[in-house]
């Protein structure tokens, strides 16, 4: 090998070395990005839709119940 072909590889490497050193960065980006995305601070939005029953609602409950004798009110709740 000549002196030209030994310059000419070592720029092919640095080249290279550049490309690579770049997809790194990159990559190192993304996974500290999911990273936080997956195990970091979320906050939830409750939507509430008002179509959807709630196991909490007692008015309507009691309300029901009234016609039944007292041992079987909120016995199927």
């Amino acid at each position: 090998m000549t002196d030209k072909d030994i310059l000419a590889l070592i720029e092919t490497f640095k080249a290279t070395n550049e490309e690579l050193l770049k997809q790194v960065t990159l990559l190192t980006e993304q996974v500290e990005y999911l990273t936080n995305k997956l195990y970091g601070k979320s906050s939830e939005k409750k939507s509430v839709n008002p179509d959807q029953l709630s196991f909490f609602e007692e008015d309507k409950a009691s309300q029901d119940d009234e016609g039944l004798p007292s041992h079987y009110r909120n016995y199927y709740l």
